[in-house]
């Protein structure tokens, strides 16, 4: 095999300026390769992905900052992209936390009452699922969240946390149709998006007892329960206060 054959055309140029140099000959100008002509676009080749994820982060934060409260096209138009990412679930940039905070979307807690400890672990989770939105958090519209939302299917049952009186039975345009209880000494429950509704105001209700399903009605068409949990009128993360599952403290 002729070893001449493996040389790539660097070290064939580099041989060439060898023979050049020992006849005083200049070596001939160097062609632009494809780098050159790419200009910019080569510079970030040997770049791992971390760094470049890094500086397109810090490249997106900058743009939603200078473009955050400005009314022009292009302003409104980042705002917008922004927001339906954070709707669309696009985590690697809506999670972009500074970013969050320059639109007022996220990380913003919502003052409550210290955690009552008499009353921990006290209440049904109304639905099992997984949280998708945390308490304290600002949804696509910029509202606070007030409790949780939890996801989960179409249908399934939706029960009281704790025995108590049902005080509304209404339509929010946030939440879709909900149901309010009255759980006793200053304590009450938001129950929303829900399907159906197995309940009326007024009627008293046990722990554990069905009082509607997981539904659409809320603008977002999808299902998953809003849960709030409040004393004296004020929002408190529900966490706390949950039956926590077998197996756990």
């Amino acid at each position: 095999m002729n070893p001449y054959e493996r040389w790539d055309d660097w070290e064939w140029e580099k041989a060439v300026q060898e023979l050049g140099r020992g006849r005083n000959a200049r070596p001939p100008a160097r062609a632009k390769t494809a780098r050159g002509r790419r200009g910019w676009q080569g510079a970030f080749d040997h770049w791992t992905g971390g760094q470049k994820k890094t500086l397109l982060a810090a490249l997106f934060f900058l743009t939603v900052f200078f473009g955050s409260g400005g009314r022009d096209p292009l302003s409104v138009g980042v705002a917008g992209a922004y927001r339906a990412a954070m709707a669309g679930g696009n985590y690697f940039f809506s999670l972009n936390g500074m970013a969050k905070e320059v639109m007022g979307l996220g990380g913003i807690t919502n003052p409550a009452l210290p955690v009552d400890a008499s009353m921990e672990g006290r209440f049904y989770p109304p639905v099992s699922g997984k949280v998708v939105a945390g308490f304290g958090q600002r949804d696509s519209s910029g509202a606070v969240l007030e409790g949780i939302d939890v996801a989960s299917s179409l249908g399934t049952p939706v029960v009281s946390p704790y025995d108590g009186v049902v005080s509304a039975v209404t339509m929010d345009p946030r939440l879709g149709k909900v149901v309010k209880l009255d759980l006793g000494n200053g304590w009450s429950t938001v129950l929303g998006n829900l399907g159906d509704v197995a309940v009326t105001r007024g009627e008293r209700v046990k722990q554990g007892q069905t009082v509607g399903t997981v539904g659409l009605s809320a603008p977002l068409k999808e299902p998953w329960l809003h849960f709030e949990l409040r004393k004296d009128n004020r929002p408190l993360n529900p966490l706390p206060y949950l039956i926590p599952p077998p197996g756990k403290p």
